[in-house]
């Protein structure tokens, strides 16, 4: 690396520096690898375990590799050498007594000679020779790449934290000429890229993974250090794009994971109980359910604590543009989420890609949602639903106050959970969209909770309306509301009040210009059927 190269001990007093006068970055060449191995010990089991353990017995139980080898290289020489045995003396000689007849039969085949039980043996002390190199390799190649980064005002410098290696190589920066980003032969991504540091004496005296430095925040850090302790060296351009985090840093993580995972996906079924996650931050406890926009598992966390993860499994061999699309869903939901602050409104926790899944971690809201509660309970009394129309209230002026407006698009008794404390929190943002006044849309959502502008690809505020009124029949009734119509509960439920009635009916009018603006209006007339009634 040239004579610019400065060797020092980790931690040494000559070159000690307060903290705030260094940075030190967590470097891992072997980022790809090491996921990948991740993958494979995380659907390791007790089961595959015992099968592994039971064959290792047996197979030093034999007599050992060249014992096993030699068995099958015996028994394959003596089918081809005695081919005029029948079928009838090999079976009446194994009939005729057990061991002696397996013993009687090997003898009519003829043992393989010596020489044969001698090449087999050589074959497999060989091939444990090649494996032992091999093995021996990996771990000299590992030992040999360093740990970290660390940079001062003195330098950049590679360390070997480790037990057996412990110095660190650094180039001061007056010996740095040049810094510059290329890209090696045949590759595109940006976690492949290399950022060099030339010096006088060597073009290349330093070269560093883009992949190796694994989050943004540190990459983003890696540059402030350079702007202040090598602010005068020239540097390409490039450099500043790809450490540069953009306005929407959320997004570019989510990419960044997805392009640097495996091209294989690992898992093809469903995460398994015990599964492990995000390098041991999370760990399957057991599968919650499936719906249309994902798998939800209940989940703990390293600190004990319980979580919600929410899957999506995400294209691989398709057209980039259906990986874009089906990032930017997930991306929906973490953007909206991350926005929105509201007690009655899911908290996002973290969110992550692995093995070309999205997760993202969401409060667990200890409760079940409307349906399953009706479904298991049978229709609710007109008192509670009044106190959880209170409660949907709440939820849309929040999300209709903000600017721009936020419409769920898919607010029904599936995504309205009431917990076991009385309080009722809105999950799924997977299908909500920000209303700008000139935007068009998909059909999302249950038909049956849809309303003519959403079905045309137009919803707006008054079409959460609309699904809250239909939600709120639902609860009374124990059944769907039939799709595209103005719902009238009493039909089905006469002991009902008409002022409920009526209120029902205004949300879900089938015209804007009839169906209720805001939810605030609702709660008003709320408000004033209560006061009426008592």
């Amino acid at each position: 690396m040239g004579s610019e190269l400065v060797q020092y001990r980790v931690n040494s007093s000559e070159i000690a520096l307060p903290l705030e006068e260094e940075f030190l970055i967590a470097y891992r060449p072997f980022h790809n690898t090491e996921k990948w191995i991740e993958y494979r010990f995380s659907e390791w089991n007790t089961w595959k375990a015992w099968v592994a353990l039971v064959f290792v017995i047996l197979f030093f139980v034999l007599g050992g590799p060249g014992q096993v080898l030699d068995l099958l290289n015996n028994f394959t020489s003596g089918v081809s050498a005695v081919p005029e045995i029948s079928a009838i003396e090999t079976t009446g000689a194994v009939a005729s007594g057990g061991f002696a007849g397996v013993a009687a039969t090997a003898k009519a085949f003829g043992a393989a000679p010596a020489a044969s039980a001698f090449t087999s043996a050589k074959v497999v002390e060989w091939f444990a020779i090649a494996a032992g190199i091999s093995i021996l390799g990996s771990l000299s190649l590992v030992q040999r790449k360093p740990t970290h980064l660390l940079l001062n005002d003195r330098g950049i410098a590679w360390e070997w934290r480790r037990s057996l290696m412990n110095f660190g190589r650094m180039i001061p920066w007056h010996a740095v000429t040049h810094i510059g980003l290329t890209y090696p032969e045949n590759r595109t991504s940006p976690q492949d890229c290399l950022l060099t540091f030339a010096t006088a004496k060597n073009p290349r005296a330093m070269e560093i993974k883009l992949g190796g430095i694994a989050t943004t925040n540190e990459r983003e850090n890696f540059l402030k250090c350079l702007e202040r302790w090598a602010p005068d060296i020239p540097k390409d351009a490039e450099i500043y794009d790809v450490l540069t985090p953009p306005p929407d840093h959320s997004y570019t993580e989510l990419w960044l994971q997805a392009l640097s995972a495996p091209p294989k996906r690992e898992r093809l079924t469903p995460l398994n109980d015990g599964a492990v996650l995000a390098t041991g931050a999370y760990t399957i406890v057991e599968q919650l359910g499936v719906g249309g926009q994902g798998t939800a598992y209940l989940t703990k966390t390293t600190d004990g604590s319980s979580v919600v993860l929410k899957e999506f499994i995400l294209p691989v061999f398709v057209d980039i543009n259906v990986r874009r699309q089906a990032l930017e869903r997930m991306q929906n939901e973490v953007q909206m989420l991350k926005k929105l602050d509201h007690d009655r409104i899911v908290k996002l926790k973290d969110f992550f890609i692995e093995d070309h899944r999205g997760y993202l971690v969401l409060e667990l809201i200890d409760g079940d949602s409307l349906r399953t509660l009706v479904n298991r309970n049978g229709a609710m009394s007109e008192a509670e639903v009044v106190s959880l129309m209170e409660q949907m209230c709440d939820m849309l002026e929040y999300l209709h106050s903000l600017s721009p407006p936020v419409v769920h698009r898919d607010f029904t008794p599936d995504n309205l959970i009431l917990g076991i404390d009385g309080v009722l929190k809105l999950v799924d943002f997977n299908v909500a969209q920000q209303k700008e006044a000139t935007s068009t849309g998909t059909v999302v959502g249950k038909h049956a909770y849809i309303p003519p502008e959403q079905f045309r690809g137009k919803p707006c505020s008054q079409s959460d309306i609309y699904a809250m009124g239909a939600s709120v029949f639902f609860l009374l009734t124990g059944e769907d509301p039939e799709p595209i119509t103005s719902s009238h509960p009493k039909e089905t439920v006469p002991a009902l009040s008409n002022g409920l009635d009526i209120i029902i009916a205004r949300a879900t009018a089938l015209d804007t210009n009839y169906r209720y603006q805001s939810a605030e209006q609702i709660r008003q007339e709320l408000i004033d059927m209560v006061a009426a009634a008592t």
